[in-house]
């Protein structure tokens, strides 16, 4: 994966101060970690925003400030309640040597032909995986193929969910990530719950 890169310079605009640097299209942002000492930062909001939508809150960024470079993930993104508008990014360095935790979104393709059962509907527990890799082969996103739902009791646990090479499962691989459940009422009174082959496994775990 190609490196994301952030100019930063030292911010000396506090208080109110901080709102004329927002409309001159300025955003603050705040490095910090157990090793490194809190910097008090400012960049591009144009290029910290296109840097936030290429990493998420899973790929690292580097952040230069000067001849320094600080190699940091996303710890806290504040946004304006009203136009959704950055105000202010807060970044945690980490190692690049050191492998790192870290809750990866899932998304779904494929169609789960279970679901065409009448009274079945196809219930997506899992929306996001623990995972655990060197930070640049950590993935933006985990794709779950839908294909192996097939039939009313079939289930797909996180152990099942294909990851890239180099990558951990944390989460607990009998966590249910997708399955078939019923519609209340349908089939003659059946409630939603989980399928009889995951009979003992918690919802959602």
């Amino acid at each position: 994966m190609d490196q994301i890169t952030v100019e930063a310079q030292p911010r000396t605009a506090l208080g109110k101060k901080v709102g004329a640097l927002r409309r001159s299209g300025i955003t603050p942002i705040h490095v910090y970690g157990s090793k490194v000492e809190s910097l008090t930062l400012q960049t591009s909001t144009v290029d910290l925003v296109h840097a936030l939508n290429t990493a998420g809150l899973t790929t690292p960024i580097t952040v230069k400030v000067g001849s320094d470079e600080h190699f940091v993930v996303v710890k806290q993104i504040q946004k304006h309640p009203v136009t959704d508008r950055v105000l202010h990014v807060d970044l945690f360095t980490i190692s690049r040597t050191e492998r790192i935790h870290a809750s990866v979104p899932l998304h779904f393709e494929g169609e789960a032909l279970a679901a065409r059962e009448e009274g079945a509907q196809l219930s997506e527990d899992l929306h996001e995986l623990m995972l655990e890799a060197m930070a640049l082969e950590m993935p933006h996103g985990i794709t779950v193929d839908l294909a192996p739902i097939v039939d009313l009791d079939s289930v797909i646990y996180a152990a099942d969910v294909v990851l890239p090479a180099g990558v951990t499962l944390v989460t607990d691989p009998t966590a249910i990530v997708v399955r078939i459940a019923h519609r209340r009422g349908a089939g003659g009174g059946e409630t939603d719950g989980a399928p009889a082959a995951a009979a003992g496994a918690t919802e959602g775990a």
